[in-house]
């Protein structure tokens, strides 16, 4: 068995809406955390004081912690001639900031350190799955200037609140690629904006290998997502989630990479493959044994024990 000093977590959601049978999955198969976007089926921007309580109550009672708050804010924002110096104009940037701040008052409120957040939509070409698109469709400077005013602000409000926003790379958003998350991130500078790396959405963006956006990123990289992808259409670059192992990714060598790293953070589990006729918690379960056998051919991999 390979050493690592990572441990995993799940996004709960794509085990079940019902966070009893997520916690029942994770204790299952060893993880020790999980990231929240619902809780029974409520979504965490309604959770009132006594959804709080209850979820506080249930992750003590089984022995988990919440490593991350799962909110969509800024995902679908759209930034055309947006004005980085006067945010609060551009349309629904308020409905947004209400979903974040929400997430916000959820994570303190259950003792979360972290909270997910996106950087604005990106005209992809197609709806999900869409086509990859070369180096990520680039990064234009008019849009970095008005995502780092809007990431800055949330940073603010973050930090008054001492939790941490993890920018999730995202084919829909300007922070595709890893090259993209990293620029932006450089961009923001602010001690309480990190990142969530996702090497399968880096390749579906447009990602040709997952080590340039994964050495991009890694300054700012406090978690990571795993799921896998495939490449189903070499002229129009169509892409399709697969379970772990049986994607496109270098996964064991991007594993190898981490613990080189000596990344010491959560690999959580995000499925996204869930073919026809099968339950979310079996497709669940088939990825992560892919995502466990990948780090058993860690070990014959690069320089680090075995």
């Amino acid at each position: 068995m390979t050493k690592h000093a990572f441990t995993y977590s799940l996004v709960v959601n794509e085990v079940s809406d019902d966070l009893d049978k997520s916690m029942s999955f994770a204790r299952t198969h060893g993880m020790s955390a999980l990231e929240l976007d619902t809780v029974w089926g409520v979504p965490i921007e309604t959770a009132d004081a006594n959804d709080h309580a209850r979820v506080r109550d249930a992750l003590q009672g089984v022995g988990l912690e919440a490593c991350m708050v799962l909110s969509p804010a800024f995902k679908a924002l759209r930034l055309a001639d947006a004005d980085p110096d006067d945010i609060e104009s551009l349309p629904g940037w308020r409905a947004h900031l209400a979903e974040l701040e929400a997430a916000m008052g959820f994570a303190a409120a259950i003792g979360c350190p972290r909270v997910r957040l996106f950087t604005g939509r990106r005209d992809v070409g197609g709806d999900n799955p869409s086509p990859r698109l070369a180096d990520g469709g680039g990064l234009p400077a008019a849009r970095l200037a008005a995502i780092r005013a809007i990431l800055l602000d949330a940073a603010r409000r973050a930090e008054d609140l001492g939790l941490t926003l993890c920018v999730e790379n995202v084919r829909s958003c300007f922070g595709n690629t890893g090259v993209n998350t990293a620029a932006i991130l450089a961009a923001v500078d602010h001690p309480n904006v990190r990142a969530i790396w996702d090497p399968a959405n880096d390749f579906v963006s447009g990602g040709d290998d997952f080590r340039a956006g994964f050495e991009a990123v890694k300054p700012w990289m406090v978690h990571v997502h795993a799921k896998d992808a495939t490449e189903v259409d070499a002229v129009t670059g169509l892409t399709a989630w697969t379970a772990i192992g049986q994607g496109d990714l270098d996964w064991p060598a991007q594993i190898r990479a981490l613990i080189d790293d000596g990344y010491s953070g959560h690999i959580s589990l995000e499925t996204h493959w869930h073919p026809e006729g099968r339950s979310r918690a079996q497709n669940s379960h088939d990825s992560f044994m892919g995502l466990r056998q990948a780090v058993q051919a860690a070990a014959a991999l690069g320089s680090g024990e075995g």
